[in-house]
């Protein structure tokens, strides 16, 4: 290669390099800005959603000229790549916009759980953009489909803020399920009460006394849930407030029944028993207490939360007898 076509080729990478170097700027605008707004009087949810998925899906086609250009030699020259390149950055520069658009009026849950996907398209579509310019040809296949999958999850997303706390709520009953189930096979493999050494029964009564602690935290996320997938709206500022208020309770869930759950595995921990039960009793009452102050408990929700209080009271004096 002469001096003149290496010059050449180092030009022809001047346009990705400075979509990568766009992307990065946008990507630490939005992980720096805290300057959001809190209410955008005029905001239509229908339209934002549908200017959302336009953005989106242009974001696709633009990704895969780019990635059926770069994914074999010769690539681009200079001026091709350019106009390659601007139809992306253009993209880009739509989606940071479209960010300060959605307002946290449309509820804490829901703006946070956008703005956590903005980042991780950024940060994906910069890792894209790298393997363009560094010739990574390998890699360039794999970026785009990562950008596509990406894209495509957006159908799934929570698009107002009680699907937001419906989302998250699933997530930690599957994560609570998960802990009930390890302590449930813990019992298969400890003695009964036959069993002639009085530590390992004890350890058993303690155990089995936290299992009910912990099928009371799944009971009471099951059927809260299924209520708020009924009852729940996302209309009004207090709807909103409600499940920004429930939703905090609830992120907090399994780290408190994991806390306890840990200190049941054999051999018993009388100590981390006693610090960590009486936090997730108290937790799973607060729980309760906000959801039935919330517009999500109604009429026919009564009879099993009143049950649930009892059931919390109950296993909360039976580990309590145990290890007090």
């Amino acid at each position: 290669m002469t001096s003149t076509e290496c010059l050449a080729s180092c030009d022809c990478l001047q346009a990705p390099r400075l979509f990568t170097e766009h992307i990065q700027c946008a990507l630490d605008q939005v992980k720096g800005e805290t300057n959001w707004k809190a209410e955008i009087g005029d905001f239509n949810a229908g339209v934002f959603w549908t200017k959302q998925d336009s953005i989106l899906d242009l974001l696709q086609k633009e990704v895969n000229k780019l990635s059926v250009s770069y994914s074999s030699k010769p690539f681009p020259k200079c001026k091709d790549a350019e106009k390659l390149f601007d139809g992306g950055t253009k993209c880009v520069l739509a989606l940071v916009s479209s960010i300060y658009h959605l307002p946290l009026q449309q509820g804490q849950m829901l703006f946070g759980r956008w703005h956590r996907f903005y980042i991780v398209l950024l940060t994906t579509l910069l890792r894209c953009s790298e393997t363009l310019w560094n010739s990574d040809t390998q890699s360039v296949a794999q970026s785009t489909g990562a950008i596509w999958e990406l894209c495509s999850a957006v159908n799934n997303m929570p698009k107002d803020n009680k699907s937001s706390l419906v989302e998250k709520q699933k997530q930690v009953l599957e994560l609570v399920n998960d802990a009930l189930f390890e302590l449930e096979e813990v019992t298969k493999t400890c003695p009964n009460e036959s069993s002639e050494e009085s530590s390992s029964q004890y350890d058993h009564s303690i155990l089995i006394a936290g299992i009910g602690l912990v099928k009371t935290a799944k009971i009471l996320l099951h059927k809260s849930l299924k209520s708020i997938q009924v009852n729940g709206h996302s209309e009004t500022a207090q709807q909103v407030t409600d499940a920004d208020t429930l939703g905090d309770v609830i992120d907090k869930t399994s780290e408190t029944v994991d806390d306890f759950a840990v200190s049941l595995y054999s051999p018993v921990s009388v100590v981390e028993v006693r610090r960590t039960f009486k936090p997730l009793a108290n937790h799973l009452s607060s729980l309760l207490a906000v959801f039935r102050e919330s517009h999500f408990c109604t009429e026919q929700d009564v009879q099993w939360t009143t049950l649930l209080e009892n059931a919390i009271s109950h296993n909360d004096n039976k580990v309590s007898a145990l290890v007090t």
